[in-house]
């Protein structure tokens, strides 16, 4: 049985990704700002990567005819809509080794960073003002533009950790397909283009119950990031207690 991701997925999947690079920061050794910002929104972004196989999904859509084509590859190479993409066994395997090498050169590193960047600006639009991150031209400018910052900043020095970002995103968004009706392909059985699935999970995408798991999920982002970057966690404390300090002024002495 297949089921088409709607863009309400995709939010899900983006934020659910940002969540667990949240929370998972105290386990990776980054004491930069730009390479924390740069773990969470790879994890975040790269959350919707298993959806190049479908044509209509929101990574496919990001940058109008450059990622069209690589869709076409990773369909076929996937054999299909939630085949060897939503391999739980397989696909976090697949890309961490693609990005393993792509590591191996600062500016491929800084290519996975765009991606990762465009795909959570496009993900999650319904926070963004307008409609200009659904533009692919300008997504793709804006993302490379952060990604040169990220790189330029120290995002990529010992950036071993970027696989495992990528990883994770990956993971996060197969187990969140697994728990939908559409549900996900047991290990290696879609190798003949007609995967068996692990059974029918208890959501349908697109329920009211999906945008309070988004809505967590943010929250649960929010939080990971006031508690485990030290720049943020200052300035949010700083900004606190000056409004404490306006509305409850000390007494004079």
């Amino acid at each position: 049985m297949h089921e088409i991701v709607s863009a309400v997925m995709g939010h899900t999947h983006a934020v659910s990704g940002l969540a667990a690079g949240a929370v998972t920061l105290p386990l990776i050794p980054l004491d930069r700002l730009a390479g924390q910002l740069a773990w969470v929104a790879c994890c975040g972004g790269m959350a919707l990567l298993p959806d190049l196989d479908h044509q209509s999904s929101t990574v496919t859509r990001m940058w109008g005819p450059l990622s069209r084509a690589l869709s076409v590859l990773v369909v076929f190479l996937g054999r299909g809509h939630r085949g060897g993409t939503h391999d739980f066994l397989v696909a976090p395997v697949f890309w961490w080794l693609v990005v393993y090498f792509a590591g191996m050169q600062k500016w491929t590193l800084m290519v996975v960073l765009a991606v990762a960047i465009g795909l959570a600006l496009r993900a999650c639009h319904f926070v963004i003002p307008g409609e200009y991150e659904k533009s692919w031209p300008i997504n793709l400018l804006v993302s490379f533009g952060a990604a040169w910052w990220l790189v330029q900043h120290g995002a990529t020095v010992d950036a071993d950790w970027l696989p495992y970002a990528v990883a994770l995103g990956v993971l996060v968004h197969i187990l969140g397909d697994a728990l939908t009706v559409g549900s996900i392909p047991l290990p290696f059985s879609w190798l003949d283009g007609k995967p068996n699935r692990m059974g029918s999970g208890p959501m349908t995408t697109g329920r009211w119950y999906e945008h309070v798991i988004a809505a967590v999920m943010v929250g649960v982002t929010v939080v990971g990031l006031y508690l485990h970057v030290p720049t943020i966690n200052g300035f949010v404390d700083q900004v606190g207690n000056a409004v404490v300090s306006t509305v409850n002024p000390a007494d004079p002495a």
